[in-house]
């Protein structure tokens, strides 16, 4: 809120660009009320105070409640793509292919939960919501299709570039990848101790990784 009042006294930002940091910051008040009260909990009059504007002017950005769910859960999901443009860290030990494409994905989403301590639990919060809600389900079923077919493609290449499996079915590996991802920050938010993340995703990498050449000793006794 400080950043458009001072960029509007500065004569600095348009209309539109104030408009827009004034959706982001109602935005960011909405999932930061997720986090700390749950989405029960959350209540507009409370989220128009944390973002210091009035509820007419909430009203404004967002008339109806499908319409406000929609656009916190295209927000949220955006804070975990974010990381998935930002380029890979280090190579973990022991994992030289660690650039390849999915391998890259699995970390750059274990990257987005420990950058925003908070996403995991304003996730689970609306997946719960989407169950029961049709407008929280109907932008769930269009982030999770974007997904899915994001980590298909990754899928392709590794077989292309012969890091995965060339018998494997790239739409199943892409559903039980984004699965995993899911499925660890539920149990890891539960405890955060349960298990290391980079080891369970190692293990994947060789349930997906093609088998290894036989040993050149090897070889030759089957010639034999």
């Amino acid at each position: 809120m400080a950043k458009i009042r001072r960029a509007a006294a500065a004569g600095k930002a348009s209309s539109t660009e104030l408009g827009a940091a004034r959706r982001r910051d109602l935005l960011e008040a909405a999932y930061t009320l997720i986090a700390e009260k749950g989405l029960e909990g959350l209540r507009t009059r409370d989220i128009a105070a944390r973002a210091g504007v009035n509820i007419s002017t909430l009203h404004y950005y967002f008339g109806t409640k499908d319409a406000l769910l929609a656009a916190i859960v295209a927000h949220v999901t955006g804070k975990f793509g974010e990381a998935q443009r930002r380029p890979a860290g280090p190579s973990p030990a022991g994992q030289a292919d660690a650039l390849a494409p999915v391998r890259a994905h699995l970390e750059s989403a274990w990257r987005s939960f420990q950058d925003n301590p908070h996403l995991a639990t304003v996730l689970q919060e609306l997946s719960l919501r989407a169950q029961r809600d049709p407008a929280a389900r109907a932008a769930f079923r269009a982030v999770h299709k974007e997904w899915n077919l994001a980590v298909e493609h990754l899928v392709q290449q590794g077989v292309r570039a012969g890091q995965l499996r060339s018998d494997l079915d790239a739409r199943a590996a892409a559903l039980a990848i984004t699965s995993f991802i899911i499925g660890t920050t539920i149990q890891l938010g539960v405890d955060a101790g349960a298990f290391d993340f980079h080891h369970v995703a190692c293990e994947l990498d060789r349930w997906l990784a093609p088998a290894p050449p036989p040993a050149p000793g090897k070889r030759a006794r089957n010639r034999a």
